[in-house]
């Protein structure tokens, strides 16, 4: 029943999320949730911890410095 339920909201999500528009200030929260979502879809039901990591880091990437304002 819940592998039934799942794809029935995971396709909902698709759906909702391709209705935003791209320059939404929640497109990288909703571009996450949609990728951990399919991660999820795409294993037997558990995503690891590095997925998840990976997944975040990339949508979510951590300040680097501006080349622009290096201090010489």
């Amino acid at each position: 029943m819940a592998k039934g339920v799942f794809s029935a909201a995971h396709e909902r999500l698709k759906q909702a999320a391709a209705t935003l528009p791209a320059d939404t200030s929640a497109q990288p929260f909703v571009d996450a949730l949609t990728e951990l979502v399919q991660a999820r879809a795409d294993t037997t039901g558990f995503v690891t911890l590095p997925r998840w990591a990976e997944i975040l880091e990339w949508h979510f990437p951590p300040d680097l410095p501006d080349p622009a304002h290096v201090k010489e």
